[in-house]
């Protein structure tokens, strides 16, 4: 999994740093609990080309090698940063919502997953998980493509969780930071109609990569 940000990352710099940035709804979490059937939303992602003019061509052979795994992702558009420096590509994937009664699923179609593991006493533990499938897929990548590898220290994942109910909910976050807050391991309420900011720390980050999953925050729904 120390690769895994190779294919975000294709033909970049060492010197980029990239997040992956998914929005995760409160009434879809509950739907995947009452119905044990995973939902795919979508989940936009800006992913570094070496050029504009290369863009279309280095990311497409990028996206018809996942696509072979079943992670299926569109190109919308390139352009360049906002200093002019690297070129962007504007990709838009799946990301999959998926209970599960252990800490990670076996197999699902996005390209990360937001795993709802069922605990004990209406507790619901939320992780973040690598789709299984990208290892191989990865492995493609690297034999047909030249491209630079980015260690897991210049990944940052922020999770935003949304509330589009009608009832506060409290959710317990661990080694993160909380809307800018550093915290190790506390309760926030997250009110209607409104979201949290998690962004994972280095921890968080390594475990992504190491082990293919790191957990998000626990709630009772």
């Amino acid at each position: 999994m120390r690769y895994l940000f190779c294919v975000l990352a294709m033909l970049t710099v060492s010197a980029c740093n990239f997040n992956v940035t998914p929005t995760f709804y409160v009434r879809d979490i509950q739907d995947v609990v009452a119905d044990k059937q995973p939902i795919e939303i979508p989940i936009f992602l800006k992913l570094p080309a070496s050029d504009v003019d290369s863009c279309n061509s280095e990311i497409g052979q990028v996206l018809g090698i996942l696509r072979n795994y079943g992670m299926n992702g569109t190109l919308q558009s390139c352009s360049l940063d906002e200093d002019n420096f690297f070129a962007l590509a504007n990709v838009e994937f799946s990301a999959t919502v998926f209970y599960s009664q252990t800490s990670q699923a076996q197999a699902f179609d996005g390209i990360i997953g937001l795993i709802v593991e069922e605990g004990d006493d209406g507790v619901f533990y939320l992780n973040l998980q690598a789709n299984p499938k990208l290892p191989n897929a990865l492995n493609d990548i690297e034999n047909a493509l030249f491209f630079a590898t980015v260690d897991a220290s210049q990944v940052g994942f922020v999770v935003t969780l949304n509330n589009d109910t009608r009832r506060a909910i409290t959710l317990n976050i661990y080694d993160s930071f909380v809307n800018g807050i550093a915290t190790d391991y506390d309760a926030f309420e997250l009110g209607p109609r409104s979201e949290l900011e998690i962004r994972a720390s280095d921890v968080g980050a390594n475990l992504f990569f190491n082990r293919g999953w790191f957990g998000v925050a626990d709630l009772k729904l």
